[in-house]
């Protein structure tokens, strides 16, 4: 009698993410595409799944991916089955990468619940903390996605960081800094990543983190010119080489990557190159 009070809770849950798990959502996607699509929440398909979480998991992610097929979602209820089968993937099994992957993969692109669905990424990255992809994703999508500039940085870096200094990271999150008008962090950022990769001997990969920071410090030497520009004159200069004529700059500036600073209307300082190398951009 013991032995059945102890295992009829297994058996239950087993037949329940059984008829859950591979039933209901088979049976949707062998109807058409406007068939009903149902989805337990995710707490209480933890709870229903008792110890097979991570075999549960498995299930909703392949559910998924199967539903998806290769096509688009067509309507909000396929969109909401589809998020919310992924959703259970993840907390049934928060270690497991894949769900997350087919989130931003589809998602993301896709513009669908992006703040929700990011920030199960971000928190997938949170959990996998030797995984360098999903803070990489994270930072990203709050920068071109959700325009957090804040957040992205503190992702991107996480990634650099658990990538052992990758220079690729380290120069997206100088890029996102100074796009947020935090050139001076941006600029202190480079240069502790520039002396930590020094004292492990890797000039090499400092090269291109160097000339990214020489680019941001001219822009915050035009910057501070430009502030003092408007203190005397109310208004904006028309031009870096303005500020140059007047001796608010010693002189004007030039750009390691081959271009030219400029004044945009909104009073930010921009290049012609944006950070690449203009050979490499026009194709030669």
């Amino acid at each position: 009698m013991r032995l059945l009070h102890t295992l009829a809770p297994w058996f239950t849950g087993v037949a329940a993410v059984a008829v859950y798990l591979i039933c209901l959502p088979l049976a949707a996607i062998e109807q058409p595409r406007n068939a009903q699509l149902f989805s337990l929440p995710p707490k209480l398909l933890r709870i229903v799944a008792f110890q097979f979480r991570e075999a549960a998991a498995d299930i909703s992610f392949l559910n998924a991916s199967a539903f998806l097929g290769g096509k688009v979602p067509q309507n909000q209820e396929q969109y909401s089955y589809f998020f919310n089968t992924l959703k259970n993937a993840a907390a049934l099994d928060p270690y497991f990468l894949d769900p997350y992957y087919l989130m931003n993969a589809s998602l993301i692109w896709d513009r669908y619940k992006t703040d929700e669905v990011n920030d199960l990424i971000a928190k997938g990255a949170d959990k996998r903390t030797w995984d360098k992809l999903l803070p990489f994703f994270a930072g990203f999508n709050y920068y071109y996605f959700l325009d957090d500039g804040i957040k992205s940085f503190r992702y991107l870096t996480e990634a650099s960081k658990r990538s052992g200094g990758n220079s690729l990271y380290d120069s997206l999150a100088a890029r996102v800094a100074y796009k947020a008008n935090k050139t001076e962090f941006a600029i202190s950022y480079l240069e502790n990543q520039i002396q930590q990769a020094e004292q492990q001997v890797e000039k090499g990969k400092t090269r291109d983190l160097e000339r990214r920071l020489a680019v941001l410090k001219a822009i915050r030497q035009i910057e501070i010119a430009v502030e003092s520009y408007k203190k005397l004159f109310g208004s904006l200069p028309t031009s870096v080489d303005e500020l140059a004529k007047l001796q608010l700059l010693l002189s004007v500036p030039s750009d390691p990557y081959g271009g030219t600073f400029y004044i945009a209307k909104d009073g930010a300082i921009k290049t012609t190159s944006d950070m690449v190398d203009v050979k490499k951009k026009n194709g030669g």
